[in-house]
């Protein structure tokens, strides 16, 4: 990875992820227990998700399906043949007191990323994606509300079994603005993939390890850290991430916190620390376990995977940093421009609808300028559109064919559009937003003139935000339905005689 070292002094920040990413399926990974959200605790369970003795896992198509999806779009390794392990410690959320999980056979291996930062293209490596078992989930009640501070935890097994991909990337980062655009590229591409819900709650969780090692200790380039190097450091883990911005905040806290340490002689101990994004800090849950805690074994209710079929058979749509440089090449779009485009595969496919029928420029104005940003306004998403592109097709064209001014077709007729569900050409005709005829305009313009002397004078003194006054005026005298810049050009004319 070719990456600015961040450093404060001679001190070198390294980071690597373990993205855990909820796979969108109907059912659990080794049940039929519905994953759809619930408000009910411990509504959607069986003895499988319950870890009852006797119950026995099945596992689902559906998780592998998108697990090769992913293992194709992050161009990895996949196998002929994949197992899975048990992964054993105890948590309450935990009813087996184990996690089926992938070990050293891993579905996906040797992956990679590329990600943009401030123009700077790098790759990040991947070093392995799994299937594993969601655990279930704690709610921290009474006190402060916080795992360290909470009166009593109560525990909710709905989530127990959700199927998971856990994404594992080489230790790469070397600041949280890198971590942070990784998991904003990996969630576009697990969204165009169709395996995954960002609006779904806790649908991506990240633990980030962070060692801070002095630059003296490295052998080599600090871009890239050898194996001792990284091993001599105490590394802190990081939980309870759940969002790009997340991820930043609380890998620049333990960044600080770290590096502070170390500065004032103080040891910094390998632990793993819970970031509580209500205080935006990060506490100390437990000190850091080893692999060899874990004491893998093969899991014996699940025979091996045959992959090799699933390889050939599965495609992937494309991507977004493809459908990114397809946009500024077939339709000519800036870099700006194609990125807002492709920021969901809904947006993308949206756009070249509306572009098959318009000047593309005028379609990109339309779509990522005017309509992305009523939506955003009022938090409505563009998947809410759908069923109502022909009328959002119409707007753009009564702007195309100079039928009403963009003004109008901007501030009126869309917002109109989305408040009250009308269409177009029924709130051009209500607001009697035709655009007026020439020799409307120009009346209109002298009149303006006639009536506004002093602001005449103020122009032929030299004062030309004046003409913005008298442009005001016609529009008033219009109805708003004079095209503004068309309205300037003609008072300038009449102005200079």
């Amino acid at each position: 990875m070719t990456a600015q070292t961040v450093q404060q002094g001679d001190l070198v920040t390294v980071i690597g992820l373990e993205v855990h990413v909820q796979l969108e399926t109907d059912t659990k990974i080794f049940c039929g227990c519905s994953t759809e959200p619930t408000d009910e605790p411990n509504e959607n369970v069986c003895p499988v998700c319950l870890g009852l003795p006797g119950a026995l896992p099945v596992l689902n198509e559906g998780a592998v399906e998108a697990a090769v999806k992913i293992g194709k779009a992050i161009d990895a390794d996949i196998p002929e043949e994949t197992r899975f392990h048990r992964k054993n410690y105890y948590y309450p959320d935990l009813p087996k007191n184990f996690q089926i999980t992938q070990y050293d056979e891993p579905i996906c291996a040797d992956g990679e990323l590329e990600i943009s930062v401030e123009g700077d293209r790098r790759t990040v490596a991947i070093e392995r994606a799994h299937l594993e078992e969601d655990p279930g989930s704690l709610q921290h009640v009474g006190g402060g509300g916080g795992i360290d501070t909470a009166e009593y935890t109560l525990v909710d097994y709905n989530r127990a079994g959700t199927p998971l991909m856990e994404i594992v990337t080489a230790p790469d980062f070397r600041s949280p603005d890198e971590v942070r655009a990784f998991l904003a590229e990996l969630e576009e591409v697990l969204e165009y993939l169709g395996v995954f819900d960002a609006e779904r709650d806790g649908s991506l969780r990240i633990d980030a390890n962070l060692s801070i090692i002095p630059e003296e200790e490295i052998d080599g380039d600090a871009e890239e850290i050898d194996g001792d190097a990284l091993e001599a450091a105490n590394r802190t883990e990081v939980k309870n991430i759940s969002s790009h911005k997340g991820a930043q905040k609380a890998l620049a806290y333990e960044e600080t916190r770290q590096k502070n340490a170390i500065q004032r002689g103080r040891a910094v101990e390998q632990e793993t620390r819970h970031w509580d994004e209500s205080r935006g800090i990060t506490v100390s849950m437990r000190s850091k376990e080893e692999e060899k805690d874990y004491r893998y074994f093969e899991e014996a209710d699940l025979p091996p995977l045959q992959v090799s079929g699933w390889k050939a058979e599965i495609a992937i749509p494309e991507l977004p940093r493809a459908r990114r440089r397809r946009f500024q090449e077939e339709y000519g779009l800036s870099e700006e421009a194609a990125s807002k485009l492709t920021s969901t595969k809904q947006v993308a496919d949206f756009y070249e609808d509306v572009a098959g029928e318009f000047d593309p420029d005028l379609a990109a104005t339309w779509v990522a300028d005017n309509l992305l940003g009523e939506l955003n306004y009022r938090d409505m998403e563009i998947t809410e559109m759908e069923g109502r592109l022909e009328e959002v097709t119409r707007l753009v064209e009564l702007v195309a064919e100079d039928e009403i001014t963009a003004k109008n077709a901007r501030e009126t007729v869309l917002r109109s559009m989305l408040d009250d569900g009308a269409s177009p050409d029924e709130i051009v005709e209500e607001e009697g937003l035709g655009k007026t005829d020439e020799d409307e305009v120009q009346q209109a313009v002298v009149e303006a003139i006639d009536e506004n002397p002093g602001a005449v004078e103020d122009y032929e003194s030299g004062d030309d935000g004046a003409i913005n006054f008298l442009v005001g005026q016609v529009m008033q005298k219009t109805g708003g339905s004079a095209d503004p810049g068309d309205v300037n050009q003609l008072l300038r004319a009449e102005l200079e005689g």
